[in-house]
């Protein structure tokens, strides 16, 4: 036996092709979510997928760039503040705008349904990407000896910086903006 296909019928369109026809009973009918609406479709080719994943990567690099430049106008902003707490007060405010605007703008369409676990992932990527910056300092300072303040700025801003940003944005793509929805 040939197993048999089921086959799309398309209509002509009419002149009242404007006026919408209710489904058919037989259709099911599935209600639109908010993150499928809006969401981009998969790229097909190898060529398609190089451009998303570039597009993705100019997205998350300016909204990182952004989220930096708040994260240091801030902290100098604050540093003279009460109790010190100006680059927890600039890093936090910092990392909400981040986690915004990549929900909104770089990963929309792939969001998960459950905002408080994407949040937490995010947050949590975010530790992370401080520790490794952290790392790099305590690296060059225990392990290589170089204490100096052009030492620290490299270990923590330009080594430090670029590795916590590259696990970040891994992490972003394969666990934190899966469009997963997980309740």
């Amino acid at each position: 036996t040939v197993p048999t296909q089921e086959t799309e019928q398309v209509t002509p369109p009419t002149a009242s092709a404007s006026v919408e026809q209710p489904a058919p009973a037989s259709a099911p009918s599935r209600p639109a979510t908010p993150a499928s609406a809006s969401k981009p479709p998969a790229p097909q080719g190898l060529a398609e997928t190089l451009r998303a994943w570039i597009k993705e990567f100019i997205q998350f690099g300016l909204v990182g760039a952004t989220a930096f430049v708040i994260d240091m106008g801030l902290f100098n902003l604050l540093q003279h503040g009460p109790l010190g707490t100006a680059n927890a007060v600039a890093a936090s405010i910092a990392t909400i705008y981040s986690w915004i605007m990549n929900r909104v703008w770089t990963y929309r369409g792939r969001t998960q349904e459950n905002a408080g676990r994407e949040a937490f992932l995010f947050f949590f990527a975010n530790l992370c990407g401080i520790g490794i910056t952290q790392f790099c300092l305590l690296f060059s300072h225990h392990i290589l000896g170089l204490t100096s303040p052009l030492a620290d700025n490299i270990s923590a801003y330009v080594v430090g910086f670029a590795l916590g940003t590259a696990f970040r944005f891994v992490f972003y793509h394969y666990v934190v903006f899966t469009g997963n929805s997980t309740k």
